[in-house]
């Protein structure tokens, strides 16, 4: 980090300098780096397939042979990064676990190779279009270019390198909440110096193993001695006018100023609920938080395309579905329950039965469970690869729920959570969905802690609704079916 003499910052500094930015990446920088290095590395498999294809064909390896075959190469590197997106090779989190993106990486292989070779078969008339030998060659080298493209990230950013180096301002309860995350989820991304904090009771003390460097005053210089990268505001209350200044100063100088709430947002995806003030939900926009007239038509129209399209699948599945759960324990085929839409207003969710006839008859509404003894065996498939989701399509014709949305809870439940959560019912600000942010983040919940991290990802939906964001629910919602990770 390199200092030098500027003009004096309002006068506050009695030493003027400019700091200037190190070399780190963001974590979304580092996505970006992600996704570049396997755009050049299928970008390289494109055309090393191409040239290895010529060795059984007369064609000479050529620019012309080049530029005439050369748009297999954009169609499948798009096909390849848009399946690698949809099952997590760009959480920057799962990137440094090698042996688990070598899997996932074979499985996008397999994917690909599978829907393309499904495509070979119905184009009877235009096999000759579609070439199956350079596909193969293709994969086998995207396969191991990428794979050793990530060992290499992996490897790279495992020793610390690019790491942002940063400072809390704040040792209370939401500073601490974040140095846990930086220091473990995202000790890849982030190197921890310390905390400045005015508590007398906290000087030259460690805080969630990291070490209290000083007062909040100071934090401009022990930033400049320790090289950091930028510092977190950390603190929950109206800050002081001295403090205030302080932040100004450390703006002026180039050190960047980050709000707890905002960075925690940024990484996890989730809203803090129980470190932020009850305004921060707020919507800041003067619509009062209504979203723009493009993107409700838009909402409406992926509603209709999907209850339509999912609707013609129901009919074909639902007779096979049907005689399998029939078979496998009696009872009805279909599943009603009770949940609560926008603004609290209840309606009957639609379901394929998962669980045995009348479970919760003695006991009550419960949670399901992880071996849940009331589901059953079809059941237990049909949750596995969200088959039992299927009929809610109904309820998206309907007009109950939106495709893409909190997922619906029941009344009983959502009488109990608002009394032990913060903010809880106001997830009921928007119309729920068949899939959501929570759903394609978290795991399925059955604990108080687990609504509370769910709600999270939900008011984080809620605040950042968009076009981009529901397109990568949908993406994402794909991987979570191709990877078995429903309930």
């Amino acid at each position: 980090m390199a200092l030098s003499e500027d003009k004096p910052i309002n006068g506050s500094l009695s030493k003027p300098v400019r700091i200037s930015p190190g070399l780190r990446l963001t974590p979304t920088e580092r996505k970006g780096l992600l996704w570049l290095g396997d755009v050049l590395v299928l970008a390289l498999a494109g055309v090393g397939a191409l040239w290895l294809w010529t060795f059984t064909r007369p064609n000479p390896f050529t620019l012309e042979f080049l530029v005439e075959q050369i748009r297999w190469i954009p169609a499948l590197t798009i096909s390849w990064t848009f399946i690698a997106w949809a099952v997590g090779l760009y959480d920057s989190r799962l990137a440094l676990q090698t042996p688990v993106v070598i899997q996932r990486l074979a499985g996008v292989a397999a994917v690909i190779l599978v829907g393309y070779l499904s495509i070979f078969f119905i184009l009877v008339e235009r096999r000759q279009l579609l070439p199956r030998l350079p596909l193969v060659y293709f994969l086998a080298l995207a396969l191991v270019g990428t794979a050793l493209w990530r060992w290499i990230y992996a490897t790279t950013m495992a020793r610390g390198a690019l790491r942002q180096k940063v400072i809390i301002i704040g040792a209370g309860w939401a500073g601490q909440t974040l140095a846990e995350l930086l220091q473990g989820e995202f000790a890849a991304d982030f190197r921890l110096l310390g905390f400045v904090d005015d508590d007398p009771d906290k000087q030259e003390t460690h805080i969630a193993y990291a070490p209290l460097l000083g007062p909040t005053a100071d934090v401009l210089d022990i930033a400049m001695a320790q090289g950091a990268d930028g510092v977190i505001y950390a603190i929950t209350r109206q800050s002081q006018p001295r403090l205030f200044q302080t932040l100004l100063d450390c703006q002026a100088a180039g050190l960047p100023v980050i709000q707890m709430p905002a960075l925690y947002e940024m990484l996890t995806g989730r809203v803090p609920v129980e470190h932020v003030r009850s305004e921060w939900l707020l919507p800041g926009e003067v619509t009062g938080g209504q979203a723009p007239l493009t993107y409700r038509l838009f909402a409406r129209l992926l509603d209709w395309s999907f209850g339509l399209i999912g609707g013609a699948f129901l009919l074909v599945v639902w007779p096979a579905v049907a005689l399998l759960i029939k078979l496998d324990s009696p009872g009805p085929v279909f599943y009603r329950q009770v949940r609560l839409g926008r603004g609290g207003v209840p309606f009957e969710l639609l379901k394929f039965r998962s669980m045995v006839a009348d479970a919760e008859e003695e006991d009550g509404a419960q949670w399901a469970t992880k071996g849940d003894r009331r589901v059953t065996r079809m059941g237990r498939f049909l949750r596995r690869t969200r088959l039992d989701e299927l009929p809610q399509v109904i309820n998206i014709l309907r007009g109950d729920i939106h495709l893409i949305g909190p997922r619906p809870e029941r009344p009983e439940f959502i009488a109990q959570l608002e009394q032990k959560i913060p903010f809880y019912r106001a997830r009921l600000a928007v119309k729920p969905g068949l899939t959501g942010w929570a759903q394609v983040r978290y795991r399925y919940g059955n604990t108080v802690e687990d609504s509370l991290i769910k709600l999270e990802y939900d008011l984080y939906y809620i605040k950042n609704r968009s076009l981009l964001l529901d397109l990568s629910i949908l993406l994402n919602t794909v991987g979570v079916i191709l990877l078995f990770k429903g309930t």
